[in-house]
């Protein structure tokens, strides 16, 4: 089984080289950024460490992104370079990401820094990053692999099929509420300006649902982490009958597990793509992109999955997970459900392993697990 190490980025994303890039702004031609600054650099930090971050601009809105709110929001400044700094703590792996837009709300630049706390418990990558997915601009993968870290879930974005390629999350229950959020569904600004960002409306009349990795229930403590989950970076093309149904029932089965208190799980879903095994949309028409586009030749084409995939390990609540965790104490949930209109309704008849899991994917899951019990759990088929 192949092993994956976890590395944590120690390098400044996008940190702009030129003291002055300008950005087109409607109103005012003399719109600029300055260089932005953070200090510490990205990289490993302590727990509660203050991370301080600044820049001169002119003549654009300039704000920052933490745990899903915007910071230190400014209007436009044209009479004079006006310098923007603010702060935020950092307690577990985050990525602090500054956006700067025109006046017609255009997203003009992103900068981002990536800081990691080793071993941090309760978030998806505790027990390592599946797919090495980074941040870094150098890397190879850096346009099919993209780690995004949300206030209350990790995604592997991929700038290629324009859906995730997983997404990860911890649930207990406290995350689960009566919070509520009744907008569409939003562009993610934490993307990089390369990338192409999903929107509501790409979705419209496309025959599928948009399909929730993160259910936006195991995310409802509060208002602002259920609207957390409706970034279009953290949805799929699902066919009605997977999502609606067997889908949600398992989501339903999930939360259930933690909903007394007394066990905590960890949680990671996707799509998978196999080409000689079509999805079918509700009227139960073969489809290879959403919209009946047939060729990757537009921007805005959305890659239809030809099943969906989850793994859910759950135990006992706690401290120090790693050393709790054995073969006997956890129950061990995947999945593969088929993304057509002709899906069953029970999840248990598509149960399979986690090594079936990576092996369709390439993934490596739970790698920080000592070896002898990431074995047992990832050859382990769910019964009751």
């Amino acid at each position: 089984m192949k092993k994956i190490t976890l590395l944590f980025s120690t390098t400044l994303i996008l940190i702009s080289t030129s003291i002055f890039t300008s950005c087109k702004d409607t109103s005012d031609e003399t719109a600029e950024i300055g260089a932005i600054t953070f200090y510490p650099e990205a990289g490993v930090i302590d727990s509660g460490t203050e991370i301080n971050f600044s820049c001169e601009t002119k003549g654009v809105s300039f704000y920052y992104i933490f745990d899903n709110s915007r910071l230190n929001v400014n209007k436009y400044p044209t009479s004079s370079i006006t310098t923007k700094a603010s702060s935020c703590t950092i307690t577990a792996n985050h990525t602090v990401y500054v956006v700067a837009q025109d006046t017609a709300g255009n997203l003009s630049k992103r900068y981002s820094a990536s800081y990691s706390i080793s071993g941090t418990e309760n978030t998806a990558l505790y027990f390592g990053n599946p797919s090495n997915a980074t941040t870094d601009s150098n890397a190879a993968d850096y346009l099919t692999n993209y780690l995004l870290e949300e206030a209350t879930y990790t995604v592997s974005f991929n700038n290629e099929t324009h859906n995730p390629n997983w997404v990860g999350w911890h649930l207990c229950s406290t995350d689960l509420g009566s919070g509520r959020y009744d907008g569409d569904f939003m562009q993610n600004p934490k993307l990089p300006d390369e990338f192409y960002k999903v929107r509501h409306s790409d979705y419209t009349n496309g025959n599928f649902d948009r399909g929730h990795m993160c259910p936006n229930a195991d995310r409802n403590s509060n208002d602002e982490d259920s609207k957390g989950t409706f970034y279009t970076t953290n949805i799929v093309p699902q066919t009605a009958n997977n999502n609606q149904k067997v889908w949600a029932t398992l989501e339903n089965y999930e939360r259930r597990l933690v909903s007394s208190g007394v066990n905590e799980a960890y949680i990671f879903s996707g799509p998978y793509y196999d080409d000689s095994f079509k999805a079918t949309d509700k009227e139960g028409t073969e489809v290879t992109y959403l919209s009946g586009k047939t060729t990757p030749t537009d921007e805005t084409y959305i890659k239809v999955p030809t099943s969906t995939w989850k793994i859910i390990i759950a135990f006992k609540s706690g401290e120090e997970d790693r050393t709790r965790i054995t073969a006997e104490n956890t129950t061990v949930i995947a999945v593969k459900i088929p993304n057509r209109h002709d899906v069953g309704s029970d999840w248990k008849s598509y149960t399979c392993t986690i090594d079936d899991i990576e092996t369709l994917t390439g993934y490596d899951f739970f790698a920080n697990l000592p070896d002898a019990v990431e074995n047992a759990l990832e050859a382990t088929v769910y019964s009751e």
